[in-house]
């Protein structure tokens, strides 16, 4: 699929909860935004970066340290906490990018966005942003958060067969069987994968 298709896609209208509860998991309750919005949560950005390659294009994610924390050695997508500074949600997606794998604010080329996520556990709002490489990339690892960098196919998410299930032990849970992506020995699941359900499903709109 070309950029152009990916960023056609990403400029209809969203399919939101439809595509995202496709991988969410069954004890996830359903809010809407007004009742998150009385949460007071942490708002936050994230980037669903696209490495465009010859061969196929891949998605980058991160594989987070081991820590006392709620998304301790869980995948996921470079990005954090909105700063005071931060002049809107994208950016804050491409400054946490450049501190958590390298790659430099400029050398992405921002597409689209993907629905807001709210994430129980921690609180968090998060934006989603849709950005591609603009050329070679170049990652540095921030050695604090995260443990690897993980490139993994686009065309392994447009499978019909890469939807999976797995069980998980969930924070304060017993384990619980969760859907997820399985690729190789990276297990993709929870709000991670609820954002790419959406991506995947969004693309495959256009496709048809």
């Amino acid at each position: 699929m070309d950029i152009s298709d990916i960023k056609a896609a990403l400029a209809r209208p969203l399919p939101g909860k439809k595509a995202q509860f496709l991988m969410a998991p069954g004890y996830r309750p359903d809010y809407d935004l007004e009742e998150v919005m009385k949460f007071n949560p942490r708002i936050g950005g994230v980037l669903l970066l696209i490495n465009p390659k010859a061969e196929g294009h891949t998605i980058v994610f991160t594989l987070r340290k081991e820590y006392n924390g709620t998304h301790s050695g869980q995948m996921s997508f470079p990005g954090g906490k909105r700063e005071e500074g931060d002049t809107d949600i994208t950016y804050t997606a491409l400054r946490e990018t450049e501190e958590e794998i390298g790659v430099r604010q400029e050398d992405v080329n921002v597409i689209g966005a993907l629905s807001e996520l709210y994430i129980p556990p921690s609180n968090f709002l998060v934006y989603p942003t849709v950005g591609v490489l603009k050329g070679a990339a170049i990652f540095s690892r921030q050695e604090y958060e995260v443990e690897e960098i993980v490139e993994i196919p686009l065309s392994f998410f447009m499978r019909e067969d890469s939807r999976s299930t797995t069980r998980i032990k969930v924070t304060g849970k017993t384990e619980v069987e969760v859907p997820a992506y399985l690729y190789g020995k990276y297990i993709i699941w929870g709000a991670t994968a609820i954002m790419m359900s959406e991506f995947v499903y969004a693309i495959a709109e256009q496709r048809a």
